[in-house]
């Protein structure tokens, strides 16, 4: 019995082998402009993924002049008021 459903899995693997195969002999150039799309796109995700987290965008003129002004009211006010300012400013 055991034997049996080996040898069924097996013939099935070596079916779902051959049959990608039978495929790109009929079709070979589809079969190469899929996979060129494939790795295409995967490339593109890849690169986006890798270059977003290596990238942050610089900051604008407005962001810059936001972080100055409040790194100087927390160096001038006390520590409560300084908190309600970040508070409003986010």
């Amino acid at each position: 019995m055991v034997a049996r459903e080996m040898y069924q899995m097996i013939e099935t693997f070596q079916h779902a082998i051959e049959r990608p195969a039978e495929i790109v002999k009929d079709y070979p150039v589809s079969s190469m402009l899929v996979v060129f799309g494939v790795g295409l796109g995967v490339g593109l995700l890849l690169s986006q993924a890798l270059c977003s987290s290596m990238l942050e965008p610089e900051p604008t003129m407005s962001e810059r002049w936001q972080r100055q002004l409040m790194g100087a009211a927390d160096r001038v006010l006390p520590a409560s008021m300084s908190r309600q300012l970040h508070q409003y400013a986010s």
